[in-house]
């Protein structure tokens, strides 16, 4: 049973403040915490912690769309197994088109089928943070200024013993950059945020780029599934390629010289 709704409004307009005040005058259930200014998702996660009370605890960006059903099959996925920390959805790309398209697709498409060949191991730790399914007894509080929250929070879990399950039936549409050089951009900050997930979880993420390195048996294999679903992604690759090594060389650059740290998240990227 849904016992509340709680959005953080971060440095709205006027007009969006307004219309949620009267859904929340109108919605006992429904718990509106305003804030002048954005101070990044981890401050937005931690106080959702300091506002909720339930077994579960659903969390969905503000950007995402949980396709017709996939809140309820989270649900039903984390509270059939009592080992499970963690469930989160399958990405569907809206209006991925181009070369950005092509590239985008083919990322996470790699991304998708790495979640579920560490599914079938029982060795994920890594999750797709646009909407999960968490146990409250698993759920940590976020370091402050933590960049890929969902990693830190799938990291703590796995690492306190819990099972991280990836669905690839429910489903949940995400905005995405129009641009590479938007794409660049973001992959930065998220390779940034994943540096900072080894730090304080211990390990880092287990995605394609990093275990080119710790399995590169596995990376492999996953990537050639991939292209294998869709061969035309190949033209894609070098494409991908150079952008990623583009990408982590200045996540490298930030990290060493602590002179960006990414929050709170520039979305002028994901704007037409």
């Amino acid at each position: 049973m849904l016992k509340s709704i709680i959005i953080i409004a971060s440095g709205l307009d006027p007009e969006a403040g307004a219309v949620l005040r009267v859904l929340a005058e109108r919605n006992k259930n429904l718990i509106l915490v305003e804030e002048p200014f954005r101070r990044g998702k981890a401050e937005a996660i931690n106080r959702i912690l300091e506002e909720y009370s339930a077994d579960f605890l659903v969390l969905v960006n503000s950007d995402a769309q949980p396709g017709r059903g996939a809140i309820a099959h989270l649900l039903s996925v984390i509270a059939s197994e009592s080992h499970v920390g963690m469930v989160s959805a399958s990405p569907v790309l809206e209006d991925a088109s181009g070369i950005t398209g092509a590239v985008l697709r083919l990322m996470w498409g790699v991304h998708n089928e790495c979640l579920l060949a560490l599914n079938e191991k029982g060795e994920n730790n890594h999750c797709c943070d646009e909407l999960i399914v968490l146990r409250s007894n698993a759920v940590r509080k976020l370091p402050r200024d933590t960049v890929n929250d969902g990693a830190f929070l799938a990291g703590s879990a796995y690492r306190d013993g819990y099972t991280i399950r990836f669905s690839e039936t429910a489903h949940v549409r995400i905005d995405v950059p129009r641009r590479i050089s938007d794409l660049l951009k973001q992959r930065r900050r998220i390779l940034y945020g994943h540096a900072q997930i080894v730090r304080s979880v211990g390990q880092t993420p287990r995605t394609l780029e990093s275990m080119i390195f710790t399995s590169p048996k596995l990376g492999l294999s996953i990537l050639v599934r991939t292209l294998a679903r869709s061969p035309r992604l190949v033209l894609a690759l070098p494409v991908a390629v150079v952008g990623e090594l583009m990408s982590a060389t200045g996540a490298a650059f930030d990290y060493i010289t602590s002179t960006k740290n990414h929050v709170p998240w520039d979305r002028v990227a994901l704007r037409d």
